[in-house]
């Protein structure tokens, strides 16, 4: 749940710094080799500073998640994307700092447990640090920003554990004055057959892998068990994906597979991260959602609302306690 809260968080702190593990013991981040180029600061945060590179670097990144175009972005509106950014990064210094006062300490297990998550993500090792290296970062500079992250997630999970669950009362009132935003969309439950492609695969290596599914299709549209094919020949450890709906993450999947009847198979789906075969398990029509099928979804967002008030109110505290000097963003 917090990290839900403080998801834009997250996404700063991963890539929010280009300092070595000195960050994480209190020094000032980035400080600037002799012949380095100038890396002016742009702000302070009770003595410690936060400088032009990392702001530029954190702006790049969310321009790309963004998928923004530079191109069409006027000055001003590249001035209001710098000062949130650096606002984050101002909030997120506040919030770590905190951790160290009240000596939060992330056990080495933990750290190294999210360190595989997102080693997972590649198809090997080289792969995962031949993009580290591309985005200039090393395993150590990963390692301490996980921590950091790990940490600001333990605060912000000791300052709001007191909020306590929404209460029926609070439920049915959403439920009541939410409903038309309630209602449940037509979903699938679909099953995969998974096989990761590298990226920017060259037409030779797509060839083989979409001739070895097509063998696979037609085993299986033949009498082969889905489920043994998904632990024999996919990457992603049993082929359950869940309920797919329009809208959702998988947009992609979501659209193949509402295109299915209960037990069909499709043919190749491709997506960025490889090719897919999905079967739909079941199918659940659209329509108006009962409190009992909307308590999850309404809890989970009151759940949210408790815990965002009380990180505004905690990062408030915060910068009322600190001495912030924002300098100026860099244009």
């Amino acid at each position: 749940m917090i990290r839900t809260v403080c998801l834009w968080l997250s996404i700063i702190v991963a890539a929010a710094s280009i300092s070595d593990a000195a960050a994480c013991s209190g020094s000032t981040q980035g400080s600037a080799a002799p012949t380095s180029p100038p890396d002016p600061v742009v702000a302070r945060v009770n003595e410690t500073e936060i400088h032009a590179s990392q702001l530029e670097q954190v702006l790049q990144l969310s321009l790309r998640k963004g998928s923004f175009n530079t191109d069409l972005l006027s000055d001003e509106r590249m001035a209001t994307l710098r000062k949130q950014v650096l606002d984050h990064l101002v909030e997120e210094e506040l919030l770590y700092q905190a951790c160290r006062k009240e000596k939060i300490e992330v056990p080495d297990k933990r750290v190294e447990e999210e360190m595989q998550a997102l080693e997972s993500r590649f198809s090997s090792p080289q792969e995962y640090e031949a993009s580290l290296r591309d985005q200039g970062f090393t395993l150590d500079m990963v390692r301490e920003r996980i921590r950091r992250s790990l940490s600001v997630e333990e605060l912000i999970r000791r300052k709001t554990s007191q909020e306590g669950r929404p209460s029926e009362a609070e439920v049915t009132a959403y439920y009541q004055k939410n409903r038309d935003r309630l209602r449940r969309t037509e979903s699938v439950h679909v099953q995969q057959v998974f096989l990761k492609l590298p990226p920017h695969a060259d037409p030779e290596t797509k060839g083989r892998a979409r001739q070895a599914l097509e063998g696979l299709i037609k085993e299986i549209r033949g009498g082969k068990d889905f489920s043994t094919a998904a632990r024999q020949y996919g990457q992603d450890s049993g082929g359950e994906l869940g309920w797919l709906t329009r809208g959702g993450p998988t947009p992609i999947l979501a659209e193949a597979a509402l295109k299915l009847k209960t037990g069909e198979i499709s043919d190749i789906v491709e997506t960025p991260s490889g090719f897919h075969v999905l079967k739909v398990l079941e199918r659940r029509p659209g329509g108006d959602a009962t409190l009992e099928e909307s308590r999850p979804q309404i809890e989970t967002l009151l759940q949210q609302q408790k815990e965002k008030e009380a990180l505004s109110q905690l990062l408030a505290k915060l910068k009322t306690e600190a001495k912030i000097e924002i300098i100026a963003p860099v244009p």
